[in-house]
């Protein structure tokens, strides 16, 4: 643990270099820089692609440039620390651990407040596992990140077996080749995978134990939200707006994912739908998708105490948003 909280905070001191060299990070009237997403080649981007085509960041002042991708986990806080890159689309596992490891994070805004697109698959060959209850073997992509929570809260919510060896595979694409080679019985295996293959069956539908989840957060450094408030204020009303024209337009952000990860519109169309049917994108605060979410990091990390309230922060969300936090944070905002 204190390696770990080592690496990290040299890593949040390495960012702070870079910024005072004047490249962005935390340097006062930054209005355009990259942004690092989990997992870009997935939903967590489409609102991002959104905001870019439509111009929602720009008409306010800001432009984004490169979606940086991470691959889940602490590594896209560790990009986005390392790299420069001042605010992130990140998961909120990674981000309350990197917070109890003494990494300086605030939440300015929800971003995927469902479970979808982390549902968990074997091989079509494999016949002993066929419900959640037969899984002995259970890849997730990275420490800290939601896919491991969900490898603890899961098995729970169903009531299957608890005796479960959970491996760490380093990425969506790693647990696919787990998969493959037989080395585990269930891993994610992303829509976009699965857009393009037959080769995979779904055992575990995470939605179906699980309505709303916080699987990421739009996050920054506390430094950087207080030097540029119009900055951040104009990254998630974008995000916002970028949210509104998806569920009115799913065609038109099915085409841009298209485009972006090279799968035909029809698959697109599909991945689009489905997660708009699940409310999966909110700017705003969630009580029961953050509760949820603190609830699996809280199994996994084996802490009644872990602490979250103080991470979030209403001052930056645009007033057509909900902004409730789960009941124990009251009186904390």
């Amino acid at each position: 643990m204190k390696r770990r909280t080592a690496l990290i905070a040299g890593a949040a001191a390495a960012a702070l270099v870079l910024s005072a060299c004047g490249s962005g990070g935390d340097a006062a009237g930054v209005t355009s820089f990259d942004i690092a997403v989990s997992n870009a080649s997935e939903p967590y981007s489409i609102p991002w692609l959104v905001g870019k085509d439509q111009g929602f960041f720009t008409k306010r002042g800001v432009t984004i440039g490169e979606i940086v991708p991470g691959k889940g986990g602490g590594t896209t806080v560790r990009n986005m620390l390392s790299g420069d890159l001042p605010m992130a689309d990140v998961g909120f596992t990674s981000v309350l651990e990197s917070s109890e490891a003494g990494t300086p994070l605030t939440v300015v805004a929800g971003a995927t407040q469902s479970v979808y697109g982390l549902d968990f698959y074997t091989v079509a060959s494999n016949t002993r596992v066929q419900t959640i209850n037969d899984v002995r073997k259970w890849a997730y992509t990275n420490p800290q990140s939601v896919t491991q929570a969900l490898s603890y809260i899961l098995p729970k919510v169903a009531g299957a077996p608890q005796d479960i060896e959970r491996i760490s595979s380093g990425g969506a694409g790693e647990g696919v080749a787990l998969l493959e080679a037989g080395s585990v019985d269930v891993a994610v295996v992303p829509p976009s995978v699965v857009a393009k293959t037959g080769k995979f069956r779904l055992v575990v539908s995470s939605a179906d134990y699980l309505k709303k989840f916080q699987q990421s957060v739009i996050t920054t450094t506390p430094e950087f939200a207080e030097r540029n408030p119009d900055t951040v204020k104009a990254v998630v009303a974008g995000y916002a707006e970028a949210v509104d024209f998806i569920r009115a337009n799913p065609a038109k952000a099915a085409q841009l994912y298209a485009d972006y990860i090279d799968i035909d519109v029809a698959a697109a169309t599909t991945i689009v739908e489905k997660a708009v049917s699940y409310d999966n994108w909110g700017a705003g605060f969630d009580a029961e998708a953050i509760q949820q979410a603190v609830d699996a990091q809280r199994l996994a990390m084996n802490r009644t105490d872990l602490k979250f309230c103080d991470l979030f922060q209403k001052t930056y969300l645009p007033a057509n948003v909900p902004a409730t936090l789960p009941a124990e944070c009251e009186g904390t905002r």
